[in-house]
């Protein structure tokens, strides 16, 4: 019995130190990223330097949709502050999409074979969900920042799609282990 109670001590600290750091470490990272006003963000300036402004204009002044409150075009934003728009949901998704791998993650380890994959994505995506929306709750407390309802939904689509893609790439994983 004592050899089982020392076993288990061990993978505990295992699972924090290998699976729970890195997710809380991640969170930290994200909620850093939303501490910081606009214009320490801002990458206007140097779009409006490094990129050929009748390229973009040429190419891409047909899209027009509308994101929150407003439109997003060249027309309605101007060069840089279009490409920029893209810039932040694509580092939007990139946070949340490595924030549902390490949920995931953690959860696959601690829950085991307790529960099912499709479980620990719906865990996962609610963990995602929620953390978006302290996330933008948190972004209205910033300076020149605004909270968006779209923006919890983009993270927590990402998140969905983050904590899936480690599913198959774990399920993929151990079936090259099963059959070499």
């Amino acid at each position: 019995m004592k050899g089982t109670m020392g076993q288990e001590r061990v993978a505990g600290r295992k699972i924090f130190w290998f699976y729970a750091v890195p997710l809380i470490l991640w969170m930290a990272f994200i909620f850093l990223m939303s501490s910081q006003p606009h214009e320490k963000q801002n990458l206007q300036p140097l779009i409006g330097e490094r990129v050929p402004e009748e390229f973009v204009k040429e190419n891409f002044s047909w899209v027009r949709f509308n994101y929150g409150d407003g439109e997003v075009s060249i027309r309605e934003l101007g060069v840089p502050a279009f490409i920029e728009f893209f810039v932040r949901k694509a580092a939007h998704f990139a946070e949340y999409f490595i924030l549902g791998c390490l949920a995931f993650r953690l959860l696959r380890v601690w829950m085991g074979n307790r529960r099912s994959v499709a479980w620990l994505l719906g865990v996962s995506a609610l963990f995602c969900l929620f953390y978006a929306a302290t996330d933008e709750f948190h972004q209205s407390f910033t300076p020149d920042r605004t909270p968006m309802a779209a923006d919890v939904l983009l993270d927590a689509v990402s998140g969905c799609i983050g904590a899936a893609v480690y599913a198959a790439a774990a399920r993929r994983g151990k079936t090259r282990k099963k059959y070499g």
